[in-house]
């Protein structure tokens, strides 16, 4: 008996944990991708008695005084496994790691991600993990980006907005575009992207470009050990695709692949009515008949040189064509006959990225030194020819090739357990060159030539300390651009300086382990760059972008309120911001005698703009969950030019339910509300899409078949009007591919293994705008 108790004893003690040893610190890592996980749950058991918890912080991080008993950690975050770790399984109190595994059961061998498309908040940014959502299967990246409810997209225009704002930068992998961003989403297919982040509020390590923030899509870097190769294809309405991706890790050297094509047509239609001022009207219907073709290979090398030592290789092509088919049918036109304007064009971009990435790392987390190289080559081809009643009027061919070279270099270097320092530079070139040739009918030929250069010196510090439940990031940045232009066509030129300072200020509160706040403000800027005041800019028979090398910089202020809770069935956050823009650069509009809507940017005053965000997500059973996304923006403007109106609102809704129905199948039902938008010369009516997709997983989960239908009930409709000073005008678009359509796709896996991942930063290159 005494024998019994004393191993009793010694057996019970060896689980508990002592005052003496009451400081714990640690770190929680995602076991695919090795990044660190803010904001997981760490909580400290005595049995099944909860006796004390924390979160980690931004930088995945957390530190725990306990004098309790206990017997062990539970670790949890959304879209992960729950890990549990007995205390006798603690080698260092000061040096633990948690890995969490994604949400991945052998149900879903298939795919890398979980089911759920779930969202984390950061200390300067929102991160939605795209997961293996059923609306995704097939899709293309603009179609994806339907689901979020931050990101609007307006498909006449080839617009992006953020937050009702259409000044916001698109980034893939930290590197910018020349290529109209809604070209650019539709090239790159959902199934390509890992996570897209929406920084709101950028810290100072940001280029302080996008007054309303950054979009930044981060593409799956496969990394896997031994040989991984998926399958993918899809056919649908006026559309198919198809591809491989894959990678062949030895351990020391990984090689990745990804070679894609997708081909795509649409017959868009919109209807426009004007009506003047003096009383002139104009009717027309425009058939948009549109096909495209992109080809894509994006390849690299990592080197896993030691364990403190990567090196990192990447290069990806893309070729892009699409030609547009418009006949224009004017009618109920003032003193003229009616009568067809053809216009023929096409788009031809070619794109090629080369980038080098280099990381040392030194004693104790978070200490590395980071070198990032980056060139970038785009050369777009724009040609087209106008036509009336089958009479040729001329033809033009714009060309646009950008030149854009990067270096970046980042240190990392934490002074204690609660201070971390990063400072950084980076250093940005840009060569443009645009033309425009033009022969029409009875005139001579005419060639005309802009070019751009531009450089970029940014440099910031910042500094982020740990205090019990609080985190502090404060930062700053300084940054130096120069640019000169020269219009060859009449030798007008512009030579613009700006050197600016950005602090950046972020504040994350623990609650409890289930309840965080977050408070951060950052000041941004919009400079006039080539897409201002290039001349030889896009012009059609329904719109035309006009230059305006006249303009003056235009800074934000902004501040941004986020909270976030995380229950077991119960998911919630919510995101208060106000922004306060001086010198605004707005898009004006007007209509002309022709009836088409001239564009033009220029400074008119001041903007206050607030707004709300709600995302809830609850798993109703183990079945069903439901998740609630909804928002609401608006800005007052005191002008000192004519707009149609100075007070802006946008709002819109995304309810979505997803169900295991068994095994093998599962569905998705996506409700989304857009209700009714106001912009400065036009408002949207209200319009509504139902969506729905299903997923049925064959051959031991390797195959998995996706059908999704878009817009159900086919309602899905834009009704837009734009009202100016001397005309107003009602449209409506019919989207092709925001109305009823249907997507068959399949994705098979050949291998499936599990290795380490590189834990690069993303660079963020963006300092520019868009040539198309």
């Amino acid at each position: 008996m005494r024998l019994l108790t004393l191993w009793l004893f010694f057996g019970l003690t060896s689980s508990f944990v002592k005052a003496q040893n009451d400081n714990y610190l640690g770190v929680v890592i995602d076991a695919n991708s090795s990044e660190t996980i803010p904001f997981a749950t760490v909580a400290i058991y005595n049995n099944n008695v909860l006796v004390n918890g924390t979160t980690t912080n931004e930088n995945g991080q957390f530190k725990l005084k306990i004098k309790e008993d206990f017997t062990h950690f539970e670790v949890s975050f959304i879209g992960y496994e729950n890990t549990i770790v007995q205390f006798s399984e603690i080698e260092n109190p000061k040096n633990i790691r948690f890995i969490l595994k994604p949400s991945v059961t052998a149900l879903d061998e298939v795919v890398v991600q979980g089911e759920q498309t779930t969202s984390q908040l950061k200390i300067d940014r929102k991160i939605i993990n795209l997961g293996a959502d059923l609306q995704q299967a097939g899709a293309t990246t603009l179609e994806a980006f339907d689901q979020i409810t931050e990101i609007q997209t307006d498909l006449g225009t080839g617009s992006l907005s953020l937050r009702g704002s259409g000044n916001v930068r698109l980034l893939v992998n930290g590197k910018p575009s020349s290529m109209n961003p809604t070209e650019l989403l539709e090239q790159l297919p959902a199934s390509s992207v890992q996570r897209v982040e929406i920084i709101t509020s950028p810290s100072a390590k940001n280029q302080a470009d996008g007054l309303s923030g950054i979009i930044n899509v981060i593409l799956k870097k496969n990394s896997a050990q031994g040989l991984n190769t998926n399958l993918n294809a899809g056919v649908g309405t006026m559309r198919y695709n198809y591809g491989i991706d894959g990678n062949y890790n030895l351990s020391w050297i990984n090689f990745r692949w990804n070679l894609s094509q997708t081909g795509r047509g649409m017959n868009s239609k919109q209807n426009i009515s004007q009506l003047y001022e003096n009383g002139n009207s104009r009717d027309f219907f425009a058939p948009h008949d549109f096909y495209g073709l992109s080809r894509r290979l994006d390849t690299g090398l990592d080197f896993f040189i030691n364990e403190n030592n990567e090196l990192s290789i990447g290069l990806d092509y893309t070729k892009d064509f699409h030609g547009f088919f418009n006949d224009t049918f004017y009618s109920n036109m003032t003193d003229r006959e009616d009568y067809v304007y053809t216009r023929n064009s096409s788009h031809d971009h070619k794109t090629s990225n080369f980038n080098v990435n280099y990381r040392t790392k030194f004693t104790g987390e978070n200490h590395f030194l980071e070198f990032d190289y980056q060139f970038s080559n785009n050369d777009n081809l724009l040609p087209a020819i106008d036509f009336e009643e089958d009479v040729f009027l001329f033809n033009e061919e714009r060309r646009n090739d950008n030149i854009l070279n990067a270096i970046a270099l980042d240190y990392s270097l934490p002074l204690t357990e609660k201070i971390l320092v990063e400072a950084g530079g980076s250093w940005n070139s840009r060569n443009l060159t645009s033309s425009l040739f033009t022969n029409l009918a009875r005139a001579s030929e005419s060639f005309d030539v802009f070019k751009y250069d531009e450089s970029l010196l940014g440099l910031y510090g910042l500094t982020n300390v740990t205090s019990g439940k609080v985190t502090y990031q404060v930062g700053l940045r300084y940054e130096n651009l120069v640019s000169n232009s020269i219009n060859l066509s009449n030798s007008q030129t512009t030579d613009l300086k700006f050197s600016n300072l950005f602090p950046s200020l972020h504040i994350s509160y623990t609650i409890n382990e289930m309840n965080t706040l977050s408070l951060g403000y950052s000041r941004r800027v919009t400079r006039p760059n080539f897409r201002n005041i290039n001349p030889f800019q896009a012009r059609n028979q329904y719109f035309e972008w006009v230059a305006n090398p006249g303009l003056r910089p235009e800074f934000s202020n902004n501040i941004e309120a986020n909270y976030q809770y995380s229950g077991n069935k119960l998911s919630a956050s919510a995101a208060l911001f106000y922004r306060y823009r001086t010198d605004v650069i707005e898009r004006l509009q007007d209509i002309d005698a022709e009836g088409v809507l001239r564009n033009v940017f220029d400074n008119i005053g001041e903007k206050h703009s607030y707004g709300v965000e709600v995302n809830m997500s609850y798993k109703l059973t183990n079945f069903w969950n439901s998740q609630l996304s909804a928002n609401y923006y608006h800005t007052t403007i005191n002008q000192d030019i004519f707009l149609s109106w100075d007070e802006l609102y946008s709002s819109n809704l995304i309810f979505k339910n997803t169900f295991k129905i068994n095994k093998a199948l599962s569905a998705d039902i996506s409700y989304r509300q857009n209700f009714k938008t106001q912009n400065a010369f036009d408002f949207i009516e209200p319009r509504n899409r139902i969506d729905v997709a299903i997923r049925l997983k064959l051959l031991e989960n390797r195959l998995a078949m996706n059908l999704r239908i878009v817009d159900l009930l086919d309602n899905n409709l834009m009704y837009r009007t734009a009202v100016t000073q001397n005309a107003k005008q009602n449209e409506v678009w019919r989207f092709q591919s925001q109305t009823f359509g249907f997507l068959l796709s399949a994705s098979y896996k050949l291998f499936q293994n599990k290795g380490k991942t590189r834990n690069r930063k993303n660079r963020n290159y963006q300092y520019g705008g868009t040539t198309d």
